[in-house]
């Protein structure tokens, strides 16, 4: 249960965002007599637009060329945790678990805080080690402290693991969180 192509996307968008963010403000403190003009912008990478590129691929049901061009993204910056991460979202929809499992640690070796890399993960970590899920999902909630789904996956795995109290806070937070939550089916757990 991945976030949909149209979410994901605005959160891809929204990383790229705060990316170019941090390169204004990482270069702006490195050297220069004068800062920038007010309506300089830092360069988009090639790698960046090339994963732009393959998240309006996805959105255009190219999963093949976006597959492609993800690849394309590591040839040119092979610790890409975007183009990992993405690597990991379409072997995930395939049904392909070992490859989107190590996609997504690669996605986290080169970014350890990038939340949806740790939620996908917990989610396909749950059959195998829901214990893992926990910390995988506890660790999302360190980056992304308001994520109203992986409060609400975290409460279902707790209360399967018999913590009873600490679920239902977490249950109860998720909802107030996002009201739509409310009628989710609790998922399946293989033990």
């Amino acid at each position: 249960m991945s976030a949909s192509l149209p979410s994901r996307r605005l959160r891809s968008a929204g990383a790229l965002g705060a990316l170019a963010l941090a390169t204004t403000l990482l270069l702006g403190g490195c050297g220069g007599d004068q800062p920038p003009a007010p309506d300089a912008t830092p360069p988009v990478s090639a790698a960046d637009r090339l994963v732009a590129t393959g998240l309006e691929q996805i959105d255009a049901g190219d999963l093949d060329t976006a597959r492609d061009t993800f690849t394309a993204v590591l040839d040119l910056d092979p610790a890409n945790a975007w183009a990992h991460y993405n690597l990991g979202y379409l072997a995930q929809g395939d049904a392909d678990v070992a490859t989107a499992v190590d996609e997504y640690h690669r996605a986290l070796a080169a970014d350890p805080e990038l939340a949806p890399a740790l939620y996908n993960l917990a989610i396909l970590t749950e059959d195998a080690d829901l214990e893992a899920s926990v910390d995988l999902y506890r660790r999302v909630l360190e980056v992304k402290p308001g994520d109203a789904a992986t409060h609400l996956r975290l409460g279902y795995a707790l209360r399967h693991l018999g913590h009873e109290a600490e679920a239902r806070e977490l249950l109860a937070r998720g909802i107030e969180l996002d009201p739509a939550l409310k009628d989710a089916p609790a998922p399946t757990y293989a033990r």
